[in-house]
């Protein structure tokens, strides 16, 4: 059976909270070249301060360079990770080259837990973190986490995701199907 979801995005607050895992590095290389500059400037003269002004430079179109690239990098990031809950399964899909589809049938659901840490509450955002029955506590096998969450909304989604583990647990709609991976358009299965 074909079935229809929404795909939920994580928001942009989830976007400047990548970049801002992401930056430091570009940070330090502008950094370095602006003492470079300086260094260029004040203590050489003649041959030794065009060789440092070229070196600065060059410094200059790397950091451009990379920053570009953390920012591209980033906003790919961003763009591929959503969730959607299907009638049977919750689906959370991510990255931007190799793609990775998680899906966890409801009744599977153990906790779902938020969590927020400094970084999270200054820019308003949480981490549901959704514990599945089976296997030992806290191995990747056994959680799913989705980062940047805007943390009015990380709490619907705990709300629903209990919900409908809790329908499924006790025997509620969709008992018994398996999750049935979206359908490429033009192409039957």
């Amino acid at each position: 059976m074909s079935e229809s979801r929404r795909i939920h995005r994580l928001g942009h607050r989830a976007f400047v909270l990548f970049l801002s895992r992401r930056i430091k590095f570009a940070v330090f290389l502008f950094l370095v070249t602006a003492a470079a500059w300086f260094a260029s400037e004040q203590w050489l003269s003649g041959l030794s301060a065009l060789w440092g002004n070229y070196a600065a430079q060059v410094l200059l179109l790397i950091s451009i360079a990379y920053l570009l690239f953390i920012l591209l990098r980033t906003y790919m990031e961003y763009r591929a990770y959503t969730y959607s809950f299907l009638r049977n399964a919750f689906v959370v899909t991510r990255g931007y080259i190799t793609r990775t589809e998680t899906a966890t049938l409801y009744h599977q659901i153990q906790n779902v837990n938020i969590e927020r840490s400094m970084t999270d509450r200054m820019t308003g955002v949480s981490s549901i973190v959704i514990f599945l029955a089976g296997g030992q506590y806290d191995t990747p096998h056994t959680k799913i986490v989705l980062p940047a969450v805007a943390a009015q909304r990380a709490r619907l989604v705990q709300k629903e995701l209990l919900l409908r583990a809790r329908r499924h647990a006790v025997g509620g709609e969709g008992e018994g199907d398996a999750y049935e991976p979206r359908r490429r358009r033009g192409i039957a299965s």
